[in-house]
């Protein structure tokens, strides 16, 4: 054993035994690294002594900046700092000096290392300890800067260390890219507020340009094109204009809303036959993806909080909503949701899949089978009375899917376009409005937009952070208990 030792030393090497190979740098990263034509700085920066659980976030940050470095050749460099010690004699002299106040908060001076990482953007984070037999509250850095020739990235608070390599690594690609992707954005202008967090999140690496399809074409420059919602925004020939764009080898999503609700009332209006956003329907039916005329009620559903008074008093009480279905019937087959589990897929109608040559259509995300059809006229109302209802749940139904392939003719579906393009589909929009915005459903936004311009290695890093693997729910109480204790008793 000692003689075993003694080789690793100078041997290093790791076993991941893991499902999804959580413990080692992903490709993504290390393509990163490889394309680094400069030397990139991460300085950690961590105050020492932490409780639990911060103390072991503190030794996975180093350990996993020792993987970014070895795979890196040379041209990553970190270090790990408490930024108390690297206080001057001044700024020693300045702790001393520091008061209570009322609330028993302590008052005093910034010292400069204080007021260089706030400059950074890195500030300390109140924290509970034990000391002296007293939970105290406690000034504590956890935070990451990155560096970049001028320019610099942050981590202000790390807490959770799931989804960290992602987060590193994306603000490598995003510091030493030389040009952002550009995305055209598609939409009414009254969704505006609603998809603010949702434009936000994908501008951080991305060019967003929007479109205006009724005065302009869309710029053969665009990388991937996002339709979203419904109105009169798509004007007359907007259908024509969307396909020849993707007759180039482009990619596009089409979020459209086959139902425009109104969450306030939750009132429901079906788009009609000749409408701009009807014509984009047309297109995706011919296409071989239709977005059908009705809602997918699911018993698996969220729950909405409904004020009700009782006696006079006001109460707030959860509700089961069957048209916010939680999904988790979802394809491990495609990178844009594999190890994504818990969306929540509001106002979402059915879709119904017709084969075409040379286009291949992948079922991202399913209903449950307690799910069934709601068609016109439809009743939204969350307080609706279920039990008078005759319900025959009969799902599971479509309500995502991709493509990849050939485009058919609109005009003869016989003939195909000469490249490959990349098209996402679903009848809603709302699972990207900011009510809806779960970590989940911005990570399958992210992942759209990343799989659209072809950076399937990025999705397969944050699909990492929301893998579950439980048992078999049918699994005998047998099994059961000797899985149990053999994780109990077997490993130590």
């Amino acid at each position: 054993i000692v003689l075993i030792n003694l080789i690793a030393l100078n041997s290093f090497f790791r076993i991941d035994l893991t499902k999804d190979k959580k413990y080692t740098l992903s490709l993504a990263s290390k393509e990163a690294l490889n394309n680094l034509s400069d030397t990139v700085t991460v300085s950690a920066y961590f105050t020492e002594s932490l409780p639990p659980p911060y103390a072991q976030n503190a030794r996975y940050v180093q350990d996993l900046l020792e993987e970014y470095v070895s795979s890196s050749n040379a041209k990553l460099a970190f270090e790990f700092l408490d930024p108390a010690k690297e206080e001057t004699l001044e700024d020693k002299e300045k702790k001393k000096n520091s008061q209570k106040n009322i609330f028993g908060q302590v008052i005093r001076e910034a010292t400069s290392i204080e007021n260089e990482l706030s400059s950074l953007g890195l500030q300390p984070v109140e924290i509970r300890v034990i000391e002296d037999d007293q939970q105290q509250t406690k000034r504590a850095y956890m935070g990451i800067v990155i560096r970049y020739h001028e320019k610099h990235e942050v981590i202000p608070v790390v807490q959770d260390t799931s989804g960290l390599e992602m987060s590193i690594t994306t603000l490598i690609r995003k510091l030493t890219k030389v040009k952002k992707t550009k995305i055209g954005l598609v939409k009414n202008d009254s969704y505006a507020g609603n998809l603010e967090n949702f434009t936000n999140l994908i501008s951080k690496d991305n060019e967003v340009k929007s479109i205006n399809l009724i005065k302009e074409d869309i710029d053969k420059d665009i990388d991937a094109l996002l339709v979203i919602g419904s109105g009169d925004h798509f004007g007359v020939d907007g259908s024509s204009k969307i396909d020849n764009y993707l007759r180039e080898g482009k990619s596009a999503a089409f979020f459209i809303d086959r139902f425009n609700v109104e969450p306030r009332n939750f009132l429901a209006v079906g788009e009609k036959v000749g409408s701009s956003t009807y014509s984009i329907l047309d297109m995706l039916t011919k296409y071989g993806i239709e977005i059908n005329a009705n809602l997918v009620a699911d018993a698996a559903c969220a729950s909405l909080n409904m004020q009700e008074e009782r006696s006079g008093f006001a109460f707030t009480i959860p509700v089961k909503y069957p048209f916010i279905p939680e999904v988790r019937n979802l394809s491990f087959d495609s990178s844009i949701t594999k190890g994504i589990s818990g969306l929540i897929f509001p106002f979402a109608p059915s879709l119904t899949i017709t084969e075409k040559a040379n286009l291949k259509v992948t079922v991202l995300a399913s209903t449950s089978k307690v799910s069934w059809l709601e068609k016109e006229p439809l009743n939204l109302n969350p307080k609706r009375n279920w039990s008078e209802v005759d319900i025959s749940p009969d799902g599971p139904y479509k309500i995502l899917v991709q493509a990849i392939g050939k485009l058919p003719n609109l005009a003869n579906d016989k003939e195909s376009s000469d490249k490959d393009s990349r098209i996402v589909v679903a009848g809603t929009s709302s699972f990207l409005w900011n009510e809806f915005a779960t970590e989940a459903n911005q990570a399958i936004a992210l992942n759209i937009v990343d799989w659209m311009i072809a950076d399937v290695s990025l999705l397969q890093m944050r699909a990492r952070s929301f893998v579950e693997v439980p048992l078999n729910v049918d699994i005998n109480d047998n099994v059961r208990q000797t899985v149990k204790f053999l994780n109990i008793l077997g490993v130590p």
